[in-house]
């Protein structure tokens, strides 16, 4: 028969929590701060993921979800209509600067429309986008360094290359009015110089009317969610009939992805072990609020056993008991999840921008976020603890019957033990209590030491952090001067090097201890000249069809085909600095031989790619140091022009001379020394500079000078020279620095010091405060049972001492048991973080449980004497009167 008592059982839940305040109070306050943890990481880690968002997208120029790109008006109405856009933003580029106050940050001149303007950080300071023919808007800096004051109306004269991404037209000079302007931002890749649509229309009439390919559009778009970009994009490509596989046919549309979006990144590479990873780290958030909670529930529970005995009396069912129990923990939840979400949010926003301020993001970066996901994701997660939390005890409350309820008390069940004569040992007496619950005493130990492990695994991460490693990786000299095409991959003809003068100059004002150029062709390609199954090898991880058209671009001499073969001379000094795979660099300076060492590729790790796709030291190439070359239709063999489709365009050799090398070493080179940029179907190669010079028989430019100083002031020194050297957007030159990247990495070590100092704090709190409940759950259901033995002789001091015993047990328990833990999770950690990253070295460490363990003693021996001190209030004649 169903009985209807849900009011009757929500007004017993009611009252009996109100009988209950200051126990409330300590319930309410754990759940709180349950929720101030998941409410701090949810913040925290939103608002760091915003922040890298912001700063990705204003290093890519924009924050729109996609783009389709090279659209006419036709087709631009057809994306706009779709469902799954939600808005759109045309751009159209007619040119850009490159050279003069613009070659360290080029220009584009372009038109943006107002969406497309808002979505690449355009916000006018002043005036208004250009609207008229003669009108145009830049930012702040480009005015500087084109020397015009920031006034609407002022005048503005620009030559620009008139070039989109496949056309290179010749140069343009058109003076303007300037409309407006906004301010600079650093990070921003290009300096956008908008002009008017009409200004776009009447150069794009003029470059037609000269029988050339008309400008291209990119239309940005924005969806209703970043969530899966990359799919939304192409559904929608889809359901248009467009495709990106054919450039010919016309309904090609290629689309871009906005990779700044974490979940478009995390769609290409989420894996298993990323999302176990995430799950595990869940499941400790929960575990951590889980353990405090649950203790509170606990000592609630012992403490109403009776009252829940009494109510069984009257015909209250175990299901009935589980669920006052359910709607107790509820109306704290109530009570205690928006004091956490509000202190939490308050924490996560203070420590938002510490973290922030040790990381490379930047201020201008810095986003806290407000979403509701976070607050959302707090109530779920705290409800779910709580629920959790408050299971067990609800199973203990309905399954006491009324009498065992009556007589209740906190006892475990041991074997007889045998009689001894030896007396009762204080310290024996307090061993024994803590086995009288063992569940209760492992929690609290189980609660503590979890806040020491993950304490001890974020000191040994970053205490790992190799400084060595990282500066390795990302420069091999303290000091790389170049011109900025090298910094810029421009770096591709006399007008990209760097002059003697400027090395002069270095020279003079600066120590060096160690130092070298290195060099490339200037007015001469080469290629090398291999079989079509070599190419077909190299071309492996592309599909077969895309392998077979890029076979016939290349010129063939009989069953030879061509590469392009980039090779970079290095003065006698810098050939230390490449690390041999298999042969002998030595042989490159014989010089009676014709030797060459073969540049192989590396990954983000440093592992170097399969050698069977290589040559063999040993082998014979053939290289051609081309004198005089141009492209031409390989259907005609005639000259090609604007009208020879993509795939027949073939480079021709009209004249140069061959070298026959052997292979004399497999090599890798570090990046910041390379050309910093390989052609997908070539090869990279280093000859000695005197050898490339007699061999190519052609002048070469210097790409760049790097040199190593003797102590840390030379550094210094060095350090403040170039900055005033290279600074200046007339500087034509740029270099690169260990500082820099010596406080890059302080940053980002600092940043994981901060969020694991917070996590520990917050889960250490939580350790403490069970081990503060687990002593006064111990004192206050035994406080009858301290006047028993007061009463038949024991003294205050011995009781005080027994308690203090108890608490030394449990920190005792604690040191063992993390130290335990970390002995066999440390190295375990430490092989997954340095497979994570390639600069960690992992290196086992006891010092968590070195500064721990005094902390621990401290408060096992003082917070037993503060809560008994508070107990013993009472005399104990009342406290014997007490059931």
């Amino acid at each position: 028969m169903k009985v209807l008592n849900k009011k009757t059982i929500r007004r017993l839940s009611f009252r009996s929590l109100k009988a209950s305040g200051k126990r409330n109070i300590i319930a309410a306050a754990a759940i709180a701060l349950t929720t101030v943890l998941f409410t701090t990481l949810f913040t925290i880690a939103m608002s760091l993921n915003s922040s890298y968002e912001t700063f990705t997208f204003r290093q890519i120029g924009g924050y729109a979800h996609g783009s389709f790109k090279d659209v006419d008006d036709s087709q631009i109405k057809e994306i706009a209509s779709h469902d799954k856009v939600k808005a759109v933003g045309e751009r159209d580029v007619i040119g850009t600067i490159s050279d003069g106050v613009f070659a360290k940050v080029p220009a584009e001149i372009s038109f943006m429309d107002k969406n497309c303007s808002k979505w690449s950080y355009i916000e006018m300071s002043e005036g208004r986008e250009p609207k008229e023919r003669d009108e145009i808007a830049m930012d702040t800096k480009a005015l500087e360094i084109l020397g015009i004051k920031p006034e609407v109306g002022a005048e503005v004269s620009i030559t620009y290359e008139i070039s989109d991404k496949e056309q290179n037209l010749g140069k343009r000079t058109d003076s303007f009015k300037l409309s407006g302007w906004w301010e600079y931002d650093d990070l921003l890749p290009v300096h956008f110089i908008n002009i008017s649509k009409s200004y776009a229309s009447q150069v794009e009439k003029d470059v037609s009317a000269e029988g050339k390919v008309s400008f291209r559009k990119d239309l940005n778009v924005m969806l209703s969610s970043s969530i899966n970009i990359d799919g939304n994009m192409k559904k929608i490509q889809e359901d248009l009939g467009y495709q990106d596989e054919n450039a010919a046919e016309e309904d090609y549309v290629r689309i871009g992805v906005n990779w700044g979006y974490t979940s478009a990144q995390a769609d290409s590479n989420i894996d298993m072990e990323s999302i176990l990873a995430i799950l595990a780290f869940l499941v400790l958030v929960v575990f951590t609020g889980y353990l405090i909670i649950y203790n509170i529930f606990q000592i609630s529970v012992s403490g109403d056993i009776r009252y829940y005995g009494l109510l069984k009396t009257i015909g209250v069912t175990p299901k009935q008991l589980r669920r006052i129990i359910r709607k107790q923990a509820l109306m704290l939840c109530v009570l205690g999840c928006p004091v956490g979400m509000a202190v939490g949010y308050l924490a996560g926003y203070v420590l938002t921008p510490v973290v922030i301020s040790q990381t490379t993001l930047g201020e201008a970066s810095l986003t806290v976020s407000a979403s509701p996901l976070i607050f959302a994701g707090a109530a779920v997660f705290s409800l779910i603890t709580v629920l959790l939390s408050c299971a067990k005890p609800g199973r203990i409350a309905s399954k006491v019957s009324p009498v065992e309820a009556t007589k209740y008390t906190e006892r475990a069940k041991t074997a007889r033990k045998k009689r001894t004569t030896r007396g009762a040992k204080l310290h024996n007496m307090a061993f024994a209590n803590l086995g009288r619950n063992k569940s209760k005493t492992v929690l609290v130990v189980v609660s503590l030491s979890l806040s020491v492990v993950l304490l001890s695994i974020l000191m040994a991460f970053t205490n790992g952090f190799s400084m060595e490693k990282y500066l390795n990786e990302k420069t091999c000299a303290d000091f790389i001067v170049g011109n900025t095409d090298y910094f810029r991959f421009r770096a591709n003809s006399s007008k990209s090097g760097m002059n003697s003068q400027d090395i002069d100059q270095i020279k003079e004002n600066t120590e060096i201890s160690w130092g070298g150029e290195a060099w490339s062709l200037a007015d001469t390609g080469s290629v090398e000249w291999i079989t079509q199954e070599q190419f077909t090898e190299m071309s492996s991880e592309q599909t077969s069809e895309t392998s077979k058209d890029r076979l016939n671009d290349k010129e063939s001499r009989g069953s030879l085909v061509n590469i392009d073969i980039q090779i970079e001379g290095l003065d006698t000094p810098l050939l230390e600095k490449l690390t041999v795979l298999d042969g002998d660099l030595t042989q490159l300076s014989d010089p009676n031989k014709k030797n060459i060492a073969i540049a192989v590729h590396t990954d983000d790790y440093g592992n170097a790619d399969d050698l069977k796709d290589y040559p063999k030291v040993g082998d014979k190439i053939t290289v051609t140091y081309v004198e005089n070359g141009y492209y031409i239709d390989s259907r005609t063999g005639k000259l090609s022009d604007e009208k020879t489709p993509q795939e027949y365009i073939q480079y021709h050799i009209d004249k140069g001379h061959d070298v026959e090398y052997t292979v004399a070493a497999l090599v890798t080179v570090p990046y910041q020394m390379s050309f910093r940029s390989s052609n997908l179907y070539g090869r990279d190669a280093i000859l000695p500079v005197d050898k490339l010079r007699e061999d190519s028989g052609d002048d070469l430019f210097s790409l760049f000078y790097m040199f190593d100083t003797p102590d840390y002031k030379a550094e210094v020194k060095a350090e403040s020279f170039l900055t005033n050297m290279t600074k200046g957007e007339s500087s034509g030159l740029m270099y690169e620095s260990k500082a820099s990247i010596r406080d890059e990495f302080e940053g980002f070590r600092k940043m994981f010091i901060i969020l694991g100092g917070v996590l520990c704090g917050i889960i250490g709190l939580v350790g403490i405060l069970n081990f503060f409940n687990g002593i006064m759950t111990g004192i206050l259901s035994r406080r009858r049972e301290f006047a028993m033995l007061q009463s038949i002789g024991m003294t205050g001091r011995q009781l005080k001492t027994m308690l203090i015993y108890e608490g030394l047990f449990y920190a005792l328990a604690t040191i063992l048991f993390s130290s335990v833990l970390t002995a066999l999770l440390g190295p375990l950690v430490g092989n997954m973080m340095e497979k994570m990253f390639w600069f960690y070295e992992y290196h086992f460490t006891f010092m968590a449980i070195t500064v721990t363990a005094p902390v621990f003693l401290v408060l096992g021996a003082a917070l037993p004497v503060i809560v008994y001190k508070n107990v013993s209030k009472k005399t104990v004649v009342e406290r014997l009167r007490e059931s």
